[in-house]
This record gives structure tokens, sequence and C-alpha cells, in this order.
């Protein structure tokens, strides 16, 4: 477990300090492949266009966005999950024709099984972060079941940089820096070194509502769907 908390600190000290497309690929297939993955992908669903950040062979994301595959994708259209383990070689419990296609195409570039995080968002856009294998193990599947929750947060970390860098997104010129009190400030600060808001409120000697209050305004200034969101674009401008 030791191994596992080291690749995850790894992951998210190295999301810090990346700000291109290529930045986060490498940090997210080099945490992919110290967890015991051989893949991951990060697709992101922001006003009907798609954003992909993938190690996949790009002849399989070619084929997927060719054969319109993201939109009846299972593990991307079931918005009742938030986590979807998968595997292609379960065809047979497909809705449809098109979605067993799906998985058999998969199977053929050798991508069998996988865990994906599914992010909803507001105004109808989400986000799903995935780490994929070639081949299922016991192994594995004992992994993912007892790091479901941490599985979960390197998804929602990552959905969170990615959408605070813009990657994929027109840069707005002139685009101002968002200001933030000194608490809002300190109890970001806190969130981003792990804190629970019942620590923050222990920690400041305020109130859990007061918390709460300072961290949905911090999240209002910066136009952010999620704390997580909030925390990752106040440290990009400097904030914290």
């Amino acid at each position: 477990m030791k191994d596992v908390k080291r690749a995850c600190d790894e992951f998210v000290d190295c999301l810090h300090s990346a700000n291109t497309e290529d930045d986060f690929r490498r940090v997210a297939e080099r945490a992919a492949h110290a967890l015991g993955f051989r893949w991951f992908a990060y697709f992101g669903q922001r006003a009907n266009s798609p954003n992909l950040i993938s190690s996949y062979p790009k002849s399989w994301t070619s084929h997927y966005f060719r054969e319109g595959y993201d939109n009846i994708d299972p593990v991307l259209q079931d918005p009742r999950r938030r986590m979807f383990l998968w595997d292609g070689r379960e065809a047979r419990s497909a809705k449809s024709a098109k979605e067993r296609r799906l998985f058999d195409d998969a199977l053929s570039f050798k991508i069998r099984t996988g865990l994906t995080v599914r992010i909803p968002s507001s105004q109808n856009q989400f986000a799903a972060f995935t780490l994929a294998v070639d081949e299922r193990s016991l192994g594995l599947d004992r992994f993912i079941e007892s790091s479901e929750d941490m599985l979960e947060r390197m998804g929602l970390t990552y959905h969170a940089h990615v959408s605070a860098a813009r990657v994929g997104c027109t840069p707005v010129n002139g685009q101002q820096v968002s200001s933030l009190t000194q608490r809002e400030r300190q109890c970001l600060a806190w969130v981003s070194d792990g804190k629970t808001m019942q620590d923050i409120a222990d920690i400041l000697g305020v109130s859990l509502s007061g918390v709460k209050f300072h961290l949905d305004n911090a999240r209002g200034s910066l136009a952010a769907s999620t704390l997580p969101h909030a925390v990752a674009l106040a440290l990009r401008q400097g904030l914290l």
C-alpha cells in the first residue's frame, strides 16, 4: 500500500506543474503504469465538444470517434453510476448491437477491462477518467475493490486540474484573475492539504457552517464547478 500511496502522491504533485496536453498525458500514463494499468483515458465533454487525453493507441481512438462510439458508450451515458467497472468479454450484456460492436472492437485492440470514474458537472457537461488493462486478473479486481475511493479522487483531481488549465479550450484574452478573501484562501489551502470541513473549523476556531460559507463563496468567485476544481484554479492563479 505504501507504493500505491507514493504513486498517488506523485500523481497529485505532478499535476500542479502540468500545463499542456502532453504534460497531463505523461503524468497520468506514469501513474497508470505505477498502479498496474496499461492505459489511461480522460474524456471531457464541454458544449458538445469532446476533449480526449489518453495513452490508448491512436488507431483505436480515431476508430472510436469515427464510429460515434462516444454517443453510445455505456461508461459515458449512464449518469446514475459514478464508477463503472467494465469488461469487453461481457458484451452479451450490451443493450444494442452497436454497443456489442463497441466492446468487440475494443477487444480487437486488446483493450480488455477497466475502471471508469464518471465526473458530472453543470449544464450537461461531464468528464470521465479511465484506467484500463489488456488482461483481467483476480489481483486487479481486488485492488480496484479496495481502492475505489482513492481511484475516484484521482479522477476528480485530474479533471479539476485539466479544467483549471483549460486544456482543449480556446484561451480568453485578458482573462481576469479571481480575488479571494484571506479567510477563503485559508480554507482552500487547508482543503488542498486534505483537511475536512470539520478539521478546518477546529483549526481556525470557527463554526462548520462558517467554513462551508467561505468555501462556497470561494467556489463561486472562481467560477468552479466543484471544490477540487476551486483548489486547482486557486493554485494555478497563485492565490494559495
